[in-house]
């Protein structure tokens, strides 16, 4: 699905109501860091393992189907993800932080977001925004050195 009907569909369901008949605001850099701060919990426990693993463009649409994911299930499970989608995920996360605080310092807004949503819909609006489909602004930080055990980056996180 596309980021703005993705975006668009989520906010509609989410205030029973017509993207256009909304009032967007705009959302500050600030705010936008925010409502994505939540995520950093989705990756709290495995994120020695996540930032050893080298960034991979091939799991790009695994990383955008579990943000599709969060528009029709908010914080549902990203468990049987792969780690080479965690990866691009972390890499997206990082990334859109930095941007929306370039963005704070320069007085920009972010993105338009329209009122009403509570603080769990505005991450998931925000993470839909930023984060769906993204194209890095940066080049992805090789963290590839550490050392991995064998088998690591193409197997799931999850623990047995």
């Amino acid at each position: 699905m596309e980021k703005f009907d993705l975006f668009k569909k989520f906010i509609e369901q989410s205030l029973g109501k017509p993207l256009d008949d909304l009032t967007a605001m705009p959302v500050s850099g600030w705010r936008a860091v925010e409502a994505l701060w939540p995520l950093n919990s989705k990756f709290k426990k495995n994120i020695h393992q996540i930032r050893s693993l080298p960034f991979d463009v091939t799991f790009c649409k695994e990383a955008d189907a579990a943000i599709e994911c969060l528009a029709t299930k908010p914080f549902s499970s990203w468990d049987n993800l792969s780690a080479g989608a965690w990866r691009v995920l972390l890499e997206r996360h990082q990334q859109a932080i930095t941007v929306c605080l370039a963005n704070e310092l320069s007085k920009n807004p972010v993105m338009p977001l329209p009122e009403g949503l509570s603080p769990d819909q505005e991450t998931v609006a925000v993470a839909i925004f930023l984060l769906h489909q993204m194209a890095l602004p940066f080049p992805a930080k090789d963290r590839s050195d550490f050392e991995l055990p064998p088998g690591s980056a193409k197997a799931s996180l999850r623990l047995h």
